[in-house]
């Protein structure tokens, strides 16, 4: 199993949200952007930034859309970037819960302590649903987003600044406590549909016209499509077509705002075999001191008996890589040594290898997906980056 491990000195999402901020004048919690990734001119002599995060499009699936010719707009960004298409490293685990928060910080998972889509909360005792902040129960309960903040957003930096922050996202997604929690000081601007999304840009740039601001667009269906039918699926390809067309209309606002424009994503998407999918039995459940946290890709399980769970006929699988936290933290994967966070990852972190993915019952059901994230495979792990400054 060839592992890609987060790149947090200079080449990760991380450091391209300190990016923003030092563009911004703001002094980041983490390095900048490499100048051979990103330039700094790049972004601090733009009057204002857009970035436009693709949910899931990965390094390797964007290659691919540029090799089938269906994309000409993404074709003509990147012919525009000084740069060409540079690559990130995503975080670990490469997953939205873990991922878009340190793009909103510029914090590792180790420092804003979203470790999972689930995690242990030893704060209320139970096991949280990091998407939907709620516990994993049968009857959920919500889960206070103070328990979870750490950090300033980006949004709440520029916005002591005086400089007009933006997240233009899901309307659906408005007043969530994952979205709050993302997105707190900004000013959310939320669309029914894409085709909302250039005529939300252009309105907004408009309004900050003559300012300098910073605008964030999120678009999530690449990431939706690849879990159903696999990241190189016909459906995914057309998805890339529409997004392919509202890029080409974002070009066109930035270009008349002279911003510069960031193309990137939150992670990757591996394809999935459902006929692989390794199950983890209640004969597994009964060694866990809580049910499995994080997720089908990246694992987290904590042991009554750390030996006994060692022994496990499951975690003896070839397609399976097994662990112990404290190597994973001490090797960097987090980001740091997660501090008053370590005990939401337990003892063992189990990765399933290319194709593979874990499920466990939860209450409803066991459900294979075609494509999944959380792991550190280049398809998970390495996104792109294209910036182009329109100036």
């Amino acid at each position: 199993m060839n592992l890609v491990p987060p790149d947090y000195a200079g080449g990760s999402i991380v450091n391209l949200a300190a990016s923003l901020l030092q563009a911004f004048g703001i002094q980041a919690p983490n390095p900048p952007c490499r100048s051979e990734l990103l330039s700094p001119d790049l972004l601090a002599a733009a009057p204002g930034v857009v970035l436009l995060v693709c949910d899931a499009l990965g390094r390797n699936q964007l290659e691919k859309v540029l090799a089938s010719g269906r994309a000409p707009n993404l074709e003509r960004l990147v012919v525009q970037a000084p740069g060409g298409v540079a690559t990130l490293t995503s975080v670990f685990p490469t997953t939205t819960t873990s991922a878009l928060p340190s793009l909103c910080t510029a914090l590792t998972p180790a420092q804003h302590g979203m470790l999972g889509m689930r995690q242990w909360l030893v704060e209320i005792g139970a096991l949280g649903d990091m998407l939907r902040f709620c516990t994993v129960a049968e009857r959920p309960q919500p889960i206070d987003a103070e328990l979870i903040r750490s950090g300033p957003t980006l949004y709440e930096q520029l916005k002591i600044r005086g400089i007009p922050a933006v997240a233009i996202s899901a309307k659906a997604h408005e007043g969530t406590g994952f979205t709050d929690l993302l997105h707190q000081g900004a000013q959310y601007v939320g669309y029914e549909g894409q085709s909302e999304i250039p005529y939300l840009l252009q309105a907004s740039l408009e309004q900050h016209r003559g300012r300098r601001s910073f605008h964030y667009v999120y678009w999530p269906l690449v990431d939706t499509l690849s879990h159903l039918y696999g990241p190189q699926s016909e459906p995914c390809a057309l998805e890339m077509e529409f997004v392919d067309l509202m890029l080409g209309k974002i070009i066109d606002s930035c270009a008349r705002a002279g911003h510069t424009l960031l193309l990137t994503a939150d992670h990757g998407q591996i394809a999935l075999d459902p006929a692989r999918a390794l199950v983890m039995g209640q004969d597994l459940g009964r060694l866990l001191r809580y049910p499995p946290a994080g997720g089908r890709r990246a694992c987290y399980l904590s042991a009554t008996n750390p030996a006994a769970l060692r022994a496990h006929p499951l975690l003896q699988h070839q397609d399976l890589l097994v662990m112990p936290t404290n190597e994973a933290v001490a090797q960097g994967w987090f980001g740091g040594d997660c501090g008053q966070y370590r005990s939401r990852l337990g003892d063992f972190i189990l990765l399933p290898g290319d194709g593979c993915q874990l499920m466990y019952d939860y209450g409803q059901g066991t459900h294979p997906n075609r494509g999944g994230h959380a792991g550190l495979s280049a398809e998970e792990m390495l996104v792109p980056l294209i910036a182009v400054p329109y100036r």
